[in-house]
């Protein structure tokens, strides 16, 4: 009888204690699918974006396209040489 109880209570333990490894075993896995989903939808975003801006430019005609070009160069040179806000300059 008492060698049927150990029996038992050796199984409960065992099997409880293997639960939880088990358990963080699936979340790490679950962690690592998420991840990589995540992942492949940055690219896909990315890919989708460059996709866009392409198509953009060429619909745009040579002379808007130059156009756009030296707007961005214009705004490059300004926001480089731009004085900082009123709020982050040093107080005297």
């Amino acid at each position: 009888m008492t060698n049927l109880k150990l029996t038992g209570v050796l199984f409960i333990l065992i099997g409880l204690l293997s639960l939880p490894s088990n358990a963080e075993a699936q979340s790490r896995k679950r962690l690592r699918e998420l991840e990589k989903v995540g992942e492949s939808q940055e690219a896909e975003k990315e890919d989708a974006g460059e996709e866009g801006k392409a198509r953009h430019m060429s619909i745009q005609s040579k002379r808007t396209r130059k156009e756009m070009k030296r707007y961005k160069k214009m705004n490059k040179n300004y926001n480089k040489n731009r004085k900082p806000l009123f709020r982050k300059r040093n107080r005297r």
